[in-house]
């Protein structure tokens, strides 16, 4: 996923929380609180949602960490549930009685096997949504932002258009002596224009109050200037665009609409503190009436989002006035308040954190932080040796992203050698989609004709990268890539027809070396062949095993080092032993599980496991975590084959309702103390 709009999603998140704080916290102490802090403090929300600042250690890097675990370890349940139909698929073909050809599930040199495709179809998903969702937001929230800039300089140009310059003087000398007793050093101009629904104030770097008339009385129109004026030396216009765009980058968030209309609201009413202090508060009852008359008076025409009206909110006309005739000074206590809830709010902004300053520091950061981010990569790292040896993915999928690039090559150069592709896969799901460690191996996989690692990494590539090796396989005949890179681009038909000549050029390389095959039967020197295998090398993984109980010879096919065929041979009892050695040790395993004995006490093997109602049943009843110990009370095997453990629920930590039957758990999820 594009780690900008990661960004934006962690800000708005922690934005909402203090959205929902402050509004609950104003229904309770609204009364208390000045009217100015209560339109201020929305800066720190704002703030929070705009810049991605916080602690190293932060409640949003825990929330994506724990979302990243959630998310690779389902993309592994569903990588084993493929596996495992892989495996049964084996084992069935290997028991038929007729013949039956297993294949590897992966792509190997010179055949398109069974499984094409070794990812997560569950991650695919993700990171598909992930790498195009981002491109909406940014249109929306450009759109959005285009739109209100649009919109508010046409109501300007109207405005202006129909204004004309105020020519009393003694109104002109007014407002000139209100400005300058506000501190206020600008010219600001005065104009008239009858469309306009009440007074407003317009421009920020060549202000201008417009009234809808000329005629108005010099009582009235001080209260007027001053509220307009109150708005400019605030800077309030600035600070509505501000909210305008924090509603465009957060347009999806339904909360920051919610923000923005009482942040409106609090404008006006921090607006008509401000003016009743300015007069003097026993003016309260004057500037109530005039706010009174002007709204009585006013037209029917709408401002734009960001014009600064007298006669905004409407509808707020009965609490504006009753919260203008309670003004009063605020006592000491509630200046305490104030600080303490600034300080409370302030930090709690800090300590929600964002995306990026829990996942990494910026490079520029001084000698300490440098440090900091060589611990936390020795963490990293020590955390990447640990759960790759505990063979778990989701845990290495977090320890993987938290390496430099330099660690993430030495890793992906490990589990290649390893041949640990599903390792190999989440992987490259935490590497972003221009990491140069991406193309390097895609060269190096290529090199070496490692159809299954550079099938994985096909995955991440886009349409214009296929397209460039698909044109390098053809130019270099590599018939097996061409198959997998016109299955990865759906170019179905030129698929069929490379697998076509794949088949005939493997067929043509078994019958150089005196294997040949009449329909499904394999034969060898004219004898039908009873077993026959084609290991790959490299990996010692399986080819091609066929089975026919109807022939008389066991036939192996002999490959070099490079996995070019060499020869054919006889097959050995010591080689059908081993070959068969480990279906006789499944069995076995599968006596010795039979032979277990119930109750006994086993322990919870992996990060976050799914307690289910009825063996294989799809209704989750609960969550058990790593190192839980349960007691285990017999076993079954569900509907799709898997075996599954019932569990005591006595011994749960946390036992479902009396309402709930039996509980299970997969039987791979657990493992004896």
């Amino acid at each position: 996923m594009n780690l900008i709009f990661k960004t934006v999603l962690s800000m708005s998140l922690s934005g909402t929380l203090l959205i929902l704080l402050l509004l609950f916290g104003g229904m309770i102490l609204r009364n208390r609180l000045s009217r100015q802090w209560q339109y201020y403090i929305w800066l720190v929300v704002l703030l929070r949602l705009l810049i991605p600042f916080g602690p190293e250690v932060s409640l949003m890097g825990q929330v994506y960490q724990a979302a990243d675990g959630m998310t690779t370890q389902m993309a592994q349940k569903a990588y084993s549930t493929s596996q495992n139909s892989g495996q049964n698929s084996v084992q069935e073909s290997g028991q038929s009685a007729g013949q039956g050809l297993v294949q590897s599930p992966m792509w190997e040199n010179g055949q398109n096997v069974t499984e094409k495709d070794t990812s997560f179809s569950l991650s695919e998903g993700i990171d598909l949504t992930g790498k195009y969702l981002w491109v909406i937001w940014l249109a929306v929230a450009l759109g959005m932002l285009i739109r209100k800039i649009t919109v508010y300089q046409s109501y300007i140009k109207y405005v202006k258009a129909g204004a004309e310059p105020v020519g009393d003087v003694a109104l002109l000398d007014r407002l000139s002596v209100t400005a300058q007793q506000m501190g206020i050093a600008r010219a600001i101009e005065l104009s008239v224009n009858p469309h306009v629904s009440s007074p407003m104030l317009v421009g920020y770097f060549h202000p201008c109050i417009v009234l809808p008339c000329a005629d108005v009385q010099e009582d009235k129109f001080c209260y007027m200037a001053v509220h307009e004026l109150t708005h400019y030396k605030r800077r309030d216009i600035l600070y509505k665009w501000l909210v305008q765009l924090t509603v465009c980058l957060h347009w999806f968030n339904p909360f920051v609409y919610l923000m923005r209309r009482e942040m409106e609201r609090a404008c006006e009413f921090s607006c008509d503190e401000a003016v009743v202090a300015k007069m003097g508060y026993g003016h309260a009852a004057d500037y109530g009436k005039t706010l009174l008359d002007t709204m009585t008076a006013a037209g029917t025409g709408r401002e734009p989002l960001a014009a600064l009206t007298m006669s905004a909110n409407k509808e707020l006309l009965r609490e504006r006035l009753g919260a203008i005739m309670s003004c009063k000074k605020k006592t000491k206590a509630a200046g305490i308040l104030t600080i303490g809830l600034t300080t409370c709010i302030a930090l709690g902004a800090f300590f929600l954190g964002a995306y990026p300053a829990a996942a990494a520091e910026p490079e520029s950061a001084e000698t300490s932080a440098t440090d900091k981010r060589a611990g936390t990569s020795e963490d990293a790292a020590a955390d990447a040796e640990k759960y790759y040896r505990a063979r778990s993915l989701p845990q290495f999928y977090i320890a993987f992203c938290k390496l430099d690039e330099t660690q993430q090559e030495a890793w992906l150069d490990r589990i290649y050698a390893d041949d640990a592709t599903q390792f190999f896969s989440v992987s490259v799901l935490a590497l972003d989609a221009d990491s140069p460690l991406i193309q390097s191996f895609a060269e190096k996989l290529y090199a070496d004709g490692s159809i299954a690692f550079f099938s994985i990494l096909a995955k991440v590539m886009d349409e214009e990268t296929l397209e460039g090796w698909l044109d390098r396989a053809l130019t270099d005949q590599k018939l097996n890539f061409q198959s997998m890179l016109y299955d990865k681009m759906d170019m179905e038909e030129e698929c069929d027809e490379v697998e076509k000549a794949l088949e005939e050029e493997q067929l043509a390389q078994y019958r150089a070396v005196g294997v040949t095959k009449n329909g499904k039967n394999y034969y060898y020197k004219g004898q039908l062949v009873n077993i026959f295998l084609d290991i790959h090398r490299p990996n010692q993984s399986f080819y091609t095993l066929d089975m026919n109980p109807a022939g008389t010879v066991n036939v192996k096919i002999i490959r070099a080092e490079d996995g070019k065929i060499t020869g054919a041979a006889y097959m050995t009892e010591a080689e059908i032993e081993e070959l068969f050695g480990d279906m006789e040790e499944d069995v076995n395993a599968q006596s010795d599980e039979e032979a277990e004995t119930f109750p006994q006490e086993m322990t919870v093997a992996m990060p976050v496991c799914n307690i289910r109602e009825g063996a294989g049943g799809e209704l989750v009843v609960g969550l058990i975590g790593e190192g839980e110990i349960v007691t285990v009370l017999g076993k079954e095997e569900g509907k799709d084959g898997q075996m599954w453990y019932l569990l005591d629920k006595e011994s749960l930590s946390e036992p479902p309702d009396d309402s709930v039957g039996a509980c299970y758990i997969r039987a791979d999820l657990l493992q004896k103390k």
